[in-house]
């Protein structure tokens, strides 16, 4: 009985954050003239695209039981490879080389965890001090170069009014659903998160699913970075001492996974869970902005939001 008040709970969970998403846009919309327009919801969805895809791909690794801290620097990496390598107008090429790079990154850290068995944290959070120290080596923290014309039109370009970055992260989610849910991989992902131990007694090759979604995880963040150098034109990196490089941004996407209900012990979710998180994220950011609130409280909001989800939802399941 326990078990099925606690799937109950589980299974209302987007209800809930649909009714928050309209009640939070409501309020803003009375308070701000002009927020619930179209023209500043697709607005909210653009700016926020890049966030999605790397949330996306947190939801991923944090399914499979795993964590991917070093997102946001390879998010930069490539931020700041592409910018170098298309100076010249060049865009195929180096649009490539960043996204094998972003793969090879994430594979590095599958292989480090399944095989040298090396915990998610340590791992990813060691990938990310070193990618931070190669940025720092090879820029000297500015940014160099800038996007290919062809990037920055696909970054920029528009179908019928609505951004195309937008409605690739629309199908990205789509095609991530259904691979998470109706594929052998997702269903093996997901039971990782769930009973290790009975993986491996069911002959699942362990290592193989944890380095395929970490590269995975890599490729996407990949190509969220390109996505943001189209937008931006130029690289902008946001070198902050004392923390690794893109450590805010991955911050946002572990927000965005546990806002929208997939659980950090892993199994349960699913990346149309993590949308709807992306969604009522971008809605108080914009929020926070119009009310000439800074970034420092931005992150101070993810980690409130996290504290009140997860220990409202962890009473609820317990008391049930």
């Amino acid at each position: 009985m326990n078990g099925l008040r606690r799937f109950q709970i589980y299974s209302i969970q987007p209800i809930i954050l649909i009714i928050a998403l309209i009640v939070i846009s409501t309020i803003a919309g009375l308070l701000t003239p002009g927020f619930l327009t179209f023209r500043h919801i697709k607005m909210v969805l653009y700016c926020n695209t890049m966030l999605g895809i790397l949330a996306l791909a947190q939801t991923l690794v944090i399914l499979s039981g795993g964590i991917d801290l070093s997102i946001g620097a390879t998010y930069w990496m490539t931020i700041m490879l592409g910018s170098l390598l298309m100076a010249k107008g060049d865009f195929t090429i180096p649009s490539i080389v960043c996204i094998i790079t972003g793969a090879v990154i994430g594979i590095i850290n599958g292989l480090g965890i399944s095989r040298l068995k090396i915990p998610h944290v340590v791992m990813t959070l060691a990938m990310m001090i070193i990618l931070t120290g190669a940025l720092y080596v090879t820029t000297g923290g500015g940014g160099r170069g800038r996007a290919a014309p062809e990037l920055i039109r696909l970054s920029t370009g528009k179908i019928s009014g609505f951004p195309i970055i937008t409605l690739m992260w629309i199908l990205l989610t789509i095609l991530f659903a259904i691979i998470t849910k109706l594929t052998a991989f997702g269903w093996k992902m997901r039971a990782l998160g769930s009973n290790l131990l009975a993986c491996h007694c069911s002959g699942i090759s362990i290592w193989r699913v944890q380095v395929l979604v970490y590269m995975i995880s890599g490729t996407l963040a990949a190509f969220a970075g390109l996505l943001y150098l189209g937008w931006a034109r130029t690289p902008y990196p946001t070198f902050q001492s004392g923390a690794g490089v893109g450590a805010n941004i991955m911050l946002q996407s572990i927000a965005a996974v546990i806002i929208g209900g997939t659980l950090f012990s892993g199994g349960k979710g699913g990346v149309e869970r993590t949308f709807l998180g992306v969604l009522v994220l971008s809605v108080l950011f914009s929020v926070l902005s119009m009310a000439g609130l800074g970034v420092e409280w931005q992150i101070m909001l993810n980690g409130i939001i996290i504290l009140v989800i997860v220990g409202t939802y962890s009473r609820a399941m317990v008391s049930q």
